[in-house]
């Protein structure tokens, strides 16, 4: 196809928008074409001057169309004589015979017996059909429709992700991954101009079972995106119109386009069937287009995908710069434990041997298999297997390294084995509640609760020497009788102590109530005569003791709330430095989204 217009009369492109509407309707049975080259031998190429058509034997012309000679009926493409094809002897397996239009495909999911069996769903193809899977569970869920096509072989149905492959000269259901024809066109180059370096089509290439794409010595993938005309060597490149597969969803149908004038999809081709396999590439089961020029692309930008790893995913924010992307592993940050898990798929597709991990410390190698996942656990503690610990203002942050050896590696040979990291975050600040009504009144006794989570509560004392906890129960105290209040975190890193940073008493359970009397503000009491912190920043625990009065002048419910953070010995200063006057808190663990313990009921003890 040449872009030259000599010996023909001079078209501007503005002409050339008007040409359009003619060139696609001077025909019903025509088909608009890239070049005259794709007309079947007995059919005209036809294009439109305006009002005009004017036959010609070679066009130059962007838009054409393809129609049959009489005698002959077909889409301009294919042809059939109506004398010598009568009754369908020119129409092969899987097409019938029409008088008007010649061999049409035959519609096998629209038959009274249905070829695919429940749950399964028919979907006609030209000349065949497919029985597509239900679809994937959310999981593994990826765009576009992923449900899993799957191919009959000799009498029998095949495996997900397995298709009919002949090997040999004989047919079995084996896997389209490790039975395909390398494609290594340069010319496919989604950066070659074929209008510059020469077309190319697909239409008349034999296509034979499953291909995978290179440039070079490069593994390449077909482009997600609209490709500009004339790229790919040819006139109108054929890009895939949905995301690739994922790895769990077997084999899928994609539908392709072919990029023509200024429509992405001009020419909307015959899905093709995809299947992502091990290893970070895809196998594409190629059929013709239905005219020419057409050709499918190869995406030079999707090589970096070939160097990501197992466990990485070649990403793309637009579909034109790729790049690899670490998988999201299982990470659990639990409490007392952190567990990480990897998937078994992963494991196999890097030939990886899941018994052979461990931490940092080599003994460090427990693991279990669960749905799928092999976990890997580790206590969290500075120093257990290897866990290193760093805090900042905010968090306490554990990290360490899960190590995999690859299958089979000899005892005796050095095998480096896949190192991946790991941390968990904690927040060094923590909030408690003590989310009991206490009922003032003029003289009687009391009772207490705990907090039931075991990460942090508070306790009532009936002492100043904080060893005797109210009992469950209604807590009735005398005005001006004394509150004994110690709070308590479980944690396990030993270095870490409890400061009381802002307590407060309000008439209602509700931490944030803005009607409080500051009882503690920046770790230090708001009133001397009345508050007295008895410990705080020296270890896991801390307490105070404060007067109780009528705060806003009646005998309502009182509730005692305090906010309270970590603080790390080795880095800051955790003792609070208060005098005679209020104190600014210094503290280095800066406030955090709260974490209210509670409520406190008083009808069991803590959990």
């Amino acid at each position: 196809m040449t872009s030259s217009n000599m010996g023909h009369p001079l078209i501007t492109p503005g002409l050339l928008l008007l040409m359009l509407i003619p060139a696609i309707t001077a025909d019903s049975s025509g088909s608009v074409v890239t070049s005259c080259e794709a007309c079947h031998p007995h059919a005209t190429c036809l294009a439109s001057l305006l009002n005009n058509e004017v036959e010609v034997e070679s066009s130059s012309f962007k838009l054409v169309t393809c129609n049959c000679k009489s005698g002959f009926v077909g889409n301009g493409i294919t042809c059939y004589d109506l004398k010598l094809c009568a009754g369908g002897s020119c129409c092969h397996q899987g097409y019938s015979w029409s008088t008007e239009l010649g061999c049409v495909d035959v519609d096998e999911c629209s038959l009274p017996d249905q070829p695919c069996s429940p749950p399964q769903v028919c979907e006609n193809t030209p000349r065949s059909f497919n029985c597509l899977g239900p679809p994937e569970d959310d999981l593994h869920f990826s765009p576009g429709d992923s449900r899993s096509v799957q191919f009959q072989c000799g009498g029998r149905q095949c495996p997900v992700g397995e298709d009919c492959i002949s090997v040999g000269g004989t047919s079995y259901c084996a896997d389209p991954c490790q039975h395909y024809t390398v494609l290594n066109d340069a010319w496919r180059s989604t950066n070659n101009n074929g209008n510059v370096n020469g077309e190319h089509c697909d239409q008349s290439i034999n296509w034979q079972g499953w291909y995978r794409l290179f440039l070079g010595d490069t593994s390449v993938q077909m482009p997600e995106r609209c490709v500009e005309r004339y790229m790919c060597g040819t006139a109108a490149p054929m890009w895939l119109t949905e995301p690739h597969p994922q790895l769990l969803d077997g084999v899928v149908q994609r539908g392709v386009c072919g990029h023509w004038f200024s429509e992405c999809c001009h020419f909307r081709e015959n899905p093709i069937h995809v299947k992502a396999c091990y290893g970070n590439y895809y196998v594409y089961k190629f059929v013709p287009p239905t005219q020419c020029n057409l050709a499918y692309c190869a995406d030079v930008n999707t090589k970096v995908c070939s160097t990501c790893g197992v466990f990485d995913a070649c990403v793309s924010d637009d579909k034109i710069n790729w790049r690899c992307e670490r998988k999201a592993l299982e990470l659990v940050c639990g409490r007392n434990f952190i567990q990480v898990g990897l998937q078994m798929v992963n494991l196999e597709a890097g030939r990886l041997d899941p018994s052979s991990g461990h931490l940092a410390d080599p003994s460090c190698s427990a693991h279990q298999e669960a749905n799928g996942t092999v976990w890997y656990q580790v206590e969290r503690r500075e120093g257990r297997c290897g866990n290193t610990l760093e805090t900042n203002s905010t968090h306490a942050v554990y990290s360490n390294s899960l190590f995999v050896y690859p299958l089979n590696s000899r005892n005796d040979s050095l095998s480096q084995p896949l190192s991946i990291p790991f941390s968990c975050a904690y927040p060094l600040e923590t909030e408690s509640s003590l989310d009991v009504a206490i009922k003032p009144y003029l003289l009687t006794e009391g009772v207490s609760g705990l907090g039931a989570k075991a990460e942090s509560f508070m306790s009532l004392y009936r002492n100043a020497n904080f060893t005797e906890a109210y009992p469950p129960g209604e807590v009735l105290l005398p005005v001006g009788s004394a509150l004994h209040v110690g709070v308590s975190v479980d944690e396990t890193y030993d270095q870490l102590v409890v400061v009381l940073e802002n307590c407060y008493a309000t008439h209602t359970p509700n931490f944030d109530d803005l009607m409080r009397y500051v009882l503690i503000q920046n770790r230090c009491p708001s009133n001397h005569h009345q508050v007295r912190v008895e410990e705080s920043g020296s270890s896991l625990r801390a307490r105070f003791s404060a007067l109780l009065f009528l705060y806003q002048g009646d005998y309502r419910d009182v509730f005692l709330h305090c906010r309270l953070s970590l603080c790390d010995q080795r880095s800051s200063s955790c003792t609070p430095n208060c005098g005679r006057r209020i104190s600014r808190s210094v503290s280095t663990s800066a406030s955090q989204k709260p974490l209210t313990i509670g409520p406190i009921t008083w009808t069991k003890g803590p959990e």
